[in-house]
């Protein structure tokens, strides 16, 4: 291992932090940003004087900041002491949904969670919990390991992101293959925000890199942000449209004969099927449903075909439509099919890992089959059970099954580090799933928008407060170094699951208690323990696996993939990529991609585009937020003070809108009130709103905004009709619909 570090680019190096703390009186701890929840964040020096923390500096060691910080980072301080920090448990006293608390200790907490849920699993079985998953966070895998251990299947993971990309693209091409940045010549970002949608300046780099080699850059999506704003092409498809698109482009591949005939000889399955299939999906077909001219779409398809060194970015803006598993499927296939897997400058084949990898917590060893049969609304369908996180439900249908006890009524759920009512589809059906359900446990840092329905209110620290988990980015391996102590009675959600493990008899499954012992077990690859580890404030720089050279079209080895189902059959049955899936049409399931209209949009539905004729969607990036967090913070708020809309100058003008007027957003299932941002960059049949609103700021004089109808949660305004929003495959909800924007009077 290599213990020096080289700096590079923005920031201070540890030296140049250790001067100025020096200097201004102060402390330096080095650390990762909390800001976009705890995970492998961005490296920051943070400074603290007489114990609390004062102003935090990008740290120019940073895999992957490089010493860059966004605006969250900055406004660390503010969030740490927010008046609306949790600092003592707290226990229902009231009603459901009145927020009637009082103040318990951490300890009685534990307990009354612990004898609940140890109560249930005697009378209703270990499946009656339920586990909402947080965004990737590193304290997941205790999660997962939590509820294997406790012996429930129902891990409510999102249903609308990462893992439908992931399960489509395995079960097509039996890996997920990344684009080679370095080497393209032309990168399709596709549903993708590089600039907000990760840590500051990691993708940014990428994308800025391929711009200055003059790489050239296609955009697809419905409005213009940054990277669009870079782009050479702007691709402007409708919400959810992502599934026609791609069919259609796969119409021109084949129809133009631009496919690799070599690789569809050698290494394709169920070609020719294909071609048939897809000639119902003309250019002209694919402009009705996408609203993207047929000109354009035949020019992309014939640049993506034509470049020898073309990727693909796929973001997660294709994983919120029911027809998730078809985009991603189809564009998998186009990958496929015109030559662009696993060649330099194309979408790569992952190989060994580059780096050695820690040892993994979850415990999925522990799932069994006849498991399965207990998950409450399967995010993949059984037969595809366990996917790369074990066994998992769907989000949504976890709080859908409290309303419907079907086919098992879910009793307990506990919900880290995520909010339901405004982090998924559905907010009306959740309140009233939160109402009902017997009991309801939320652990987070700041008052969480479903806290008035909980039975028991788990504060956490920030990842400021902790010393725990160490992180690894790449070949950069540092601990996690506290900053302040906790301002209170509570502790890191991996304390809570440690102890409540404990409480109920699994101590031995939890390190008996010592987060020591948890962190020295997931470092022994690296031959190294967290006490030692810290001895090296900025990290240490692993050295690269020697079996993890680039190698380029490793096909055989790729299309023979284990599946982590529990018979461990291959993703891909004949050994070739899957244009004809028989694994799926075995289960009743399309063997090639279709498409599928979302519940309301301005072709299946004409007759609601009359009074509702704009088609709405929203973005889950910011400049300034985190999801559904962050909105509480004056220096963040003090940017972006309201919820707005992106409308097109000519959309405003027809209804008499201009920059700045509230409005009202009404679809078919409610509306909000959001003021008006006139934005060129967006098709004139689309508005665009932003997720996650509903917290004021206290400091501000900003008040919260309604959960539901008249506030700026845009999740109630989709239809979450069960026959028509779920992709049949991998669960992905949509979140377009038809609406009216009007001036609110």
């Amino acid at each position: 291992m290599d213990k020096t570090r080289k700096t590079e680019g923005a920031g201070l190096s540890y030296e140049q932090a250790l001067a100025f703390a020096n200097s201004a009186g102060e402390k330096v701890v080095p650390t990762f940003c909390s800001m976009c929840g705890p995970n492998d964040g961005c490296g920051l020096y943070a400074f603290t004087k007489n114990g609390k923390l004062c102003r935090v500096m990008g740290m120019a060691e940073g895999q992957k900041n490089r010493g860059g910080l966004c605006p969250k980072a900055f406004a660390s301080s503010q969030w740490l002491y927010s008046p609306e920090r949790l600092t003592t448990p707290l226990l229902r006293v009231g009603e459901r949904g009145e927020g009637k608390f009082k103040p318990v200790s951490w300890d009685e907490a534990i307990g009354i969670i612990s004898d609940k849920l140890l109560e249930q699993k005697q009378k209703y079985g270990p499946e009656s919990l339920a586990m909402l998953s947080p965004a990737r966070r590193n304290y997941k895998g205790i999660m997962l390991r939590f509820l294997a251990v406790h012996g429930s299947p129902n891990h409510g993971h999102s249903g609308i992101c990462h893992q439908q990309r992931s399960f489509a693209f395995n079960y097509t091409l039996g890996c997920w293959p990344q684009p080679d940045y370095k080497n393209c010549e032309l990168i399709f970002y596709w549903g993708r925000q590089p600039i907000l949608a990760g840590p500051a300046t990691m993708l940014s780099h990428d994308l800025i890199e391929l711009k200055n080699r003059g790489a050239k850059i296609v955009a697809i999506k419905p409005s213009m942000e940054a990277d669009a704003g870079m782009a050479d092409i702007w691709v402007p498809l409708r919400p959810g449209t992502d599934a026609a698109l791609a069919l259609s482009m796969l119409h021109v591949v084949i129809g133009e004969g631009l496919f690799d005939k070599e690789f569809v000889r050698d290494w394709c399955y169920g070609f020719e099927e294909l071609g048939n299939h897809v000639k119902q999906y003309s250019p002209a077909w694919g402009e009705r449903i996408t609203g993207v001219p047929a000109q354009q779409i035949i020019d992309a398809a014939r640049l993506y075909s034509k470049t020898k060194a073309a990727a693909i970015d796929l973001g997660n803006g294709v994983e919120h439509t029911p027809s998730s598993n078809d985009a991603i499927r189809a564009i998998a296939i186009l990958i496929a099919i015109t030559g662009h897997l696993d060649r330099p400058g194309c979408n790569l084949i992952p190989g060994p890992p580059e780096y050695t990898q820690p040892n993994s917590e979850k415990h999925l060893d522990l799932f069994t089959p006849d498991m399965v049969d207990k998950l409450v609304g399967p995010e993949f369908p059984p037969a595809f059970q366990p996917f790369l996180e074990g066994l998992s439900a769907a989000y949504y249908r976890i709080l859908e099954s409290v309303l419907t006890e079907n086919p098992n009524p879910i009793r307990a759920i506990i919900a880290p580090g995520t909010q339901p009512l405004v982090s998924n589809r559905g907010t009306k059906n959740v309140i009233e799933a939160l109402k009902k359900v017997d009991f309801f446990v939320t652990v987070d840092v700041t008052r969480p928008a479903e806290m008035a329905f909980a039975d028991v209110v788990i504060p956490a620290t920030t990842p400021y407060e902790s010393d725990h988990p160490f992180e690894l980015q790449g070949n950069w391996l540092m601990a996690r170094n506290k900053v302040v102590e906790p301002a209170g009675d509570f502790k890191s959600t991996h304390e809570f699951f440690f102890e409540l493990g404990a409480a109920m008899g699994y101590g031995k499954e939890f390190w008996n208690g010592s987060i020591e012992a948890y962190e020295n077990f997931r470092l022994e690859p690296f031959g190294i323990t967290i006490n030692e580890l810290r001895q090296h404030p900025v990290g240490i720089r692993l050295d690269k696996n020697p079996d993890s050279e680039r190698t380029f079209e490793k096909y055989a080895k790729a299309f023979d993939n284990k599946s982590p189902r529990f018979s461990s059959a291959p993703y891909l049955p004949q050994g070739k990529a899957a244009l004809y899936n028989t694994s799926f049409e075995k289960e009743g399931f399309t063997p090639m991609p279709v498409w599928r209209e979302p519940p309301e949009s301005l072709t299946v539905t004409p007759e609601l585009a009359g009074r509702y004729p704009l088609i709405l969607s929203d973005y889950h990036t910011s400049k300034f937020f985190i999801a559904s967090w962050q909105r509480n913070i004056p220096l963040l708020r003090e940017m972006q003070p309201h919820p707005t809309i992106h409308i097109h100058p000519g959309t405003a003008a027809e209804r008499g809108i201009c920059d700045g007027d509230w409005v009202k957003v009404e679809s078919p299932h409610g509306w909000l009130k959001v003021k008006a941002e006139i934005y060129p960059g967006i098709r004139p049949d689309t508005v665009m709103v932003q997720h996650g609103w509903w917290q004021g700021c206290e400091e501000l004089g900003l008040p919260d905004l309604p959960l539901a109808d008249g506030g700026a949660n845009a999740n109630h305004m989709y239809s979450v009709d069960p026959e028509k929003v779920y992709d049949p495959l991998v669960t992905a909800m949509c979140s377009q619909t038809l609406v009216e924007v009007s001036k609110y009077e």
